[in-house]
């Protein structure tokens, strides 16, 4: 038995602001509409990351029955397909009922069609459907946004993302620190688990010397070991609180880094950097800098009322 088209129906009505149907009708549909970031694909023995591949993704699904999936490499975002998508519920005769998601436009023609499934109400399982081999790709309910921004030296700035929560960079002696915010402990960084914390300048800390080389007479060739352009950083709300609370004394643990690393990341690429003039034996500073940021959070969804 096939209930697509009922399915299709009711879905558009509920995003229209119509009543939900009962439950035992059709399924919970709106528990698709959100945005969703990419955490594995898992086929036989691979598996493959945001780490592995270099890249986040991004899967919006819209109340209109719309899509949009993005690639985000650093600071850069790219579309990789969208179009329309379509729900469909199957059942037969010895089987259970099994859902489906169509993507109209989808850039692997082999996986159009996907089965779904959830773990819990914030975890999307989606898989290739009468495809042999094809990945099992996971998704968790989050939130993303990109901009960009600029900056002179002394000056503070900061953006508002979503639930409180801010990035903010604040001026040093040669540059900025990379700073995540929440309104509700507004002097918490909590981004200051990003990692490494010893030896090599940390990405949060943008300084004119990483650009320069020793002499401070030219530009780093890798003269310098510093990060450049492009900087990567983690984040968690749990920071400060059950992640290294405030009084904690203790070495960071890898494990507290993966929670923070799961909650929250980011990229900021610099597009265009002024440096005060080179002078032998001095030390640079960031005059002036153009960048681009990318950033997102694991955010679980808000229990809806009945």
């Amino acid at each position: 038995m096939v209930r697509g088209l009922l399915l299709l129906v009711l879905a558009a009505a509920v995003g229209a602001g119509a009543p939900a149907p009962p439950d035992d009708v059709v399924p919970d549909i709106g528990q698709y509409f959100d945005t969703w970031l990419w955490v594995s694909s898992e086929s036989g023995l691979t598996t493959s990351t945001p780490e592995t591949r270099g890249a986040a993704r991004t899967l919006i699904l819209n109340s209109d029955l719309s899509y949009e999936y993005h690639q985000r490499r650093d600071a850069v975002d790219s579309l990789l397909c969208r179009g329309r998508y379509y729900f469909s519920e199957e059942s037969g005769e010895g089987r259970p009922a099994t859902d489906y998601l169509d993507f109209e436009g989808w850039f692997e023609p082999y996986e159009h069609r996907m089965t779904t499934d959830f773990v819990g109400r914030d975890t999307l399982l989606l898989v290739g459907d009468r495809c042999d081999n094809c990945p099992e790709h996971t998704f968790v309910r989050g939130r993303t946004m990109s901009f960009t921004g600029s900056v002179t030296r002394g000056d503070r700035f900061r953006r508002a993302l979503w639930d409180g929560l801010a990035l903010e960079l604040d001026p040093t002696e040669g540059g900025w620190r990379i700073c995540i915010r929440d309104s509700t402990r507004p002097t918490e960084d909590l981004s200051r688990l990003t990692p490494p914390f010893h030896f090599v300048p940390n990405p949060r800390d943008i300084e004119g010397w990483h650009f320069r080389n020793k002499a401070n007479t030219g530009p780093n060739r890798g003269e310098v070991d510093a990060p450049q352009e492009s900087r990567r950083f983690i984040f968690s709300r749990d920071v400060g609180r059950s992640i290294q609370a405030g009084d904690s004394s203790g070495t960071v643990t890898q494990d507290e880094i993966a929670r923070v690393e799961r909650s929250g990341r980011g990229a900021l690429d610099i597009e265009d950097l002024v440096l005060t003039p080179p002078k032998r034996g001095g030390k640079a500073a960031v005059q002036s800098m153009r960048f681009r940021v990318a950033i997102e959070e694991v955010r679980p969804s808000q229990p809806r009322s009945r």
